[in-house]
């Protein structure tokens, strides 16, 4: 089995997802980036944002320069 994580198509190892930062908006949890605070995604429940915010990247902070 591999032992390293595969690079993407950059050559660059992707980094770790970072645990979201959460927020409760009038009865909605919402994640957002915890470096730039652009939010990420909504649910209903806390562990449904958590999740759904860890899945994806933050377009603002991940951009390849």
């Amino acid at each position: 089995m591999r032992q390293r994580a595969y690079p993407n198509w950059l050559g660059v190892q992707p980094a770790p997802a970072a645990t979201p930062a959460l927020h409760l908006l009038n009865g909605l949890w919402a994640a957002s980036c915890p470096s730039c605070g652009y939010q990420l995604a909504t649910a209903r429940t806390q562990a449904r944002a958590e999740r759904r915010g860890r899945r994806r990247a933050c377009p603002v902070c991940c951009e390849v320069a």
